[in-house]
């Protein structure tokens, strides 16, 4: 008997089909992440030439096929496209009610003497880090490169309307824009708003790269027109590497210990089970909101008391 992945790969190169293999160990292993992210996973593994537009668009059809044959599963690789936005609607009160009671979490950060937030120039990295976002209640910034004049206002009000400090863990490449942004031009226009931010930076760090570096780089020269080159080969030599390269789960795991590190945990337990006794009173609530309007309770029943 031939395997499921045989007969769904039925018309795919064998050629093909190994690289989907492969590719679903991969993800097995590190998933949620980003098409990128396997491509540099195959790319050290020798099974395509290169991280080049031809090589990972590739690598992207097959795994556009992949997932539509039920090969790999959709929810393993993310991206940075939003969900669709639509108004709120509900068919009944009841359903609005239990919403609210299953979307109901407590302001952690409120009794936390820090603002937490994660910021990266890139929104490829969402999805890869989007169980620890969720874990911890934590803003997540995407700057899309040199963020605006008006978003890094906007960031700097926000630091000056707060009493407690903010706390930033960044992620991003290592290359000429990437380096700058978070150790020159990020820290030096928040101040110029009157802003102040203690910006660290998580990924990639200088233990990340360098010349025993594991992880793929690429030459400097290929931002020879960056008008940050000359600033970074001054500080960091010939080598690029790219976010994308450092496994999955190592970034999960880094952002999970730094924000563990910088939380008041008994505050954060403390919230955790004030949340549990609210969402409970909710839970209380909401039956018996659903025995009124059903006609179950006696006070809203036909000839019950009215006023």
């Amino acid at each position: 008997m031939r395997s499921t992945t045989k007969r769904k790969g039925r018309g795919r190169s064998a050629k093909s089909m190994i690289l989907i293999e492969a590719s679903r160990r991969i993800l097995q292993e590190i998933q949620p992440c980003s098409i990128r992210a396997v491509c540099y996973r195959l790319f050290t593994q020798k099974l395509i030439s290169d991280m080049g537009k031809k090589s990972t668009g590739a690598v992207g059809e097959q795994l556009v096929f992949a997932r539509e044959t039920g090969l790999i599963p959709w929810a393993w690789i993310v991206d940075e496209t939003r969900a669709a936005e639509t108004v709120a609607s509900w068919d009944n009160p009841e359903q609005i009610i239990e919403t609210a009671v299953a979307q109901y979490r407590k302001d952690y950060w409120a009794m936390q003497p820090r603002r937490v937030e994660v910021w990266s120039e890139k929104g490829t990295i969402r999805g890869t880090v989007a169980p620890i976002l969720k874990k911890y209640g934590v803003t997540f910034r995407v700057l899309h490169g040199y963020g605006s004049a008006t978003a890094i206002h906007g960031i700097a009000e926000e630091t000056l309307a707060s009493e407690k400090p903010m706390v930033v863990f960044y992620v991003g490449d290592h290359d000429p824009s990437g380096r700058h942004m978070s150790e020159v031009d990020l820290p030096k226009r928040i101040a110029r708003y009157g802003g102040s931010a203690s910006i660290i930076r998580l990924a990639l760090d200088d233990d990340d790269v360098g010349e025993y570096s594991q992880l793929p780089w690429f030459p400097v020269g290929d931002k020879i027109n960056d008008t940050r080159y000359q600033w970074f080969t001054k500080r960091f030599g010939q080598r690029c590497w790219e976010v994308d390269a450092l496994p999955p789960p190592e970034l999960r795991s880094r952002l999970d210990s730094a924000i563990a590190a910088v939380l008041d945990l008994d505050a954060w337990q403390h919230a955790v089970r004030i949340e549990k006794a609210e969402t409970d009173s909710m839970k209380s609530i909401m039956g018996y909101f659903k025995r009124s309007i059903s006609g179950l309770d006696p006070k809203y029943s036909e000839g019950g008391a009215h006023g």
